[in-house]
C-alpha cells in the first residue's frame, strides 16, 4: 500500500536541511557516546548499548531510529574504579578514597568505539556508521581529560516507489541516494562526581543534492553539543544527578535540555527532561545484574505533531562485557 506520510517526508526534505539532521535521543544521559567520541573507553569494561526509538507512535510512516554503540578501553590499569552494590565509597583516581582503601594512580589509556545508526521517516532513510578513537589522561588525582574523534560514512536515501502523488505525472522517476564521509571531534573533562563535554559532528560540511540536475548545496550542517552533569550523594543509597545539554546548529538558534535523575542503590533510577521548546520526557531504568541494564523513555515530540500518534517511545538495552570487577554502576557516566 502506498503511504501518504512518505509524501510529507519528501516535502519536508528542504526543512530537514534547516533543522536538526541527527536523530534525537531522550536517554543520551546514559549513553553520551552518541554525542561525543571522547567517551570511547571511559570505563574499565566494554560498554555496549542497543537502542530503539519510535516517534509519533501509531501514525503511518512514523519515524523510527535504531542504533548500536560499543566502546572499550585499551591499556586501562586503574583498579577498583567501579561501584558494586552496597559500596558507597567513591574511589579517587590516585591516593586514598573516601572508604580508606588505597587506589592506584591513574595512567593514560586509549579507547576505541563503533557506532551504527539507522533512521527512517516514511520513504526517507539515513544510515550512519563510524569508528572512534579517544585518549584519556589524568590532570590530577581527581580529574581526567579525554579527547576523541570519529570517522565514518553517512548515507541518505529516498525511495520513490513509496511516494504517492495526486498527479502521477509529478512522481519521482528514480530513487535518490547520497553517501558522504563524516567527521566528529570531542573533549570530555570528568571526575568521580562531575563531567563537562563538548563536541562537533558532521564537521566536514558535505554537500547534499536532492536533485541531480541542481548544483550541490551544503545541507549537512555541523552540530555543536555542550553537556555537563554533577552527582550529589544524598544518602547512602540515593543520588541525584542534574545535567544539561545545549545544541547549536547554524543558522538556527540553539536548544537547551534540562535533566534530573534519581538513582537508588545503584540499581534503579527515574528521571525527567524538560526541553526549551516545551517538550518533556519521562525516563526510568534498572540494572538487572553486572552485565545487563534496561532503560525506557517516553516523550512528546514536535508540538505541531503532538496530535499525531501516541507520543515517542525509546528503549535501550545495555551490556557490560569483560566486566571483571562486576561493576553495577559506571564510575564516570553513572
Amino acid at each position: 500500500m502506498k503511504l501518504l506520510i512518505p509524501c510529507l517526508a519528501w516535502l519536508c526534505l528542504p526543512l530537514l536541511a534547516l533543522g536538526q539532521q541527527k536523530p534525537q535521543y531522550s536517554q543520551y544521559s546514559i549513553n553520551n557516546y552518541l554525542l561525543n567520541p571522547a567517551i570511547a573507553g571511559i570505563e574499565e569494561y566494554a560498554d555496549v548499548k542497543i537502542g530503539s526509538r519510535s516517534q509519533m507512535t501509531g501514525m503511518e510512516g512514523e519515524p523510527t531510529t535504531f542504533y548500536l554503540s560499543a566502546h572499550a578501553p585499551l591499556g586501562y590499569t586503574s583498579k577498583g574504579a567501579g561501584r558494586k552494590r552496597g559500596n558507597r565509597s567513591t574511589p579517587s583516581f590516585g591516593g586514598r578514597n573516601q572508604g580508606g582503601r588505597v587506589s592506584q594512580q591513574f595512567r593514560p589509556h586509549h579507547g576505541l568505539g563503533i557506532l551504527a545508526v539507522r533512521d527512517r521517516f516514511g520513504a526517507f532513510s539515513r544510515t550512519e556508521a563510524s569508528l572512534a578513537y579517544a585518549y584519556h589522561l589524568g590532570l590530577s588525582r581527581d580529574v581526567r581529560l579525554s579527547g576523541g574523534l570519529s570517522m565514518g560514512l553517512i548515507q541518505q536515501h529516498l525511495r520513490s516507489d513509496e511516494l504517492t502523488f495526486a498527479n502521477p505525472a509529478d512522481a519521482a522517476k528514480s530513487d535518490w541516494n547520497m553517501v558522504k564521509p563524516n567527521l566528529s571531534l570531542g573533549l570530555w573533562l570528568y571526575g568521580s562526581n562531575f563531567y563537562i563535554g563538548t563536541s562537533v559532528t558532521q564537521l566536514m560540511g558535505n554537500s547534499t543534492n536532492f536533485d541531480n540536475s541542481v548544483e550541490d548545496r551544503n545541507l549537512l550542517y555541523e552540530h555543536y553539543f555542550l553537556t555537563a552533569a554533577y552527582k550529589f550523594d544524598i544518602t547512602e543509597q540515593v543520588s541525584l544527578i542534574p545535567s544539561v545539554m545545549a545544541m547549536w546548529l547554524q543558522p538556527l538558534p540553539g536548544s537547551l535540555d534540562f535533566n534530573l535523575r534519581a538513582v537508588y542503590d545503584n540499581r534503579l533510577w527515574v528521571g525527567g527532561t524538560y526541553r526549551q521548546n516545551g517538550n518533556y520526557a519521562v525516563l526510568a531504568g534498572v540494572t538487572i545484574n553486572h552485565i545487563f541494564d534496561l532503560g525506557y523513555a517516553y516523550d512528546r515530540g514536535v508540538p505541531a505533531f503532538n496530535g499525531m500518534g501516541s507520543g515517542n517511545h525509546e528503549v535501550v538495552v545495555g551490556m557490560r562485557i569483560f566486566n571483571k570487577a562486576k561493576v553495577l554502576c559506571p564510575s564516570n557516566l553513572w
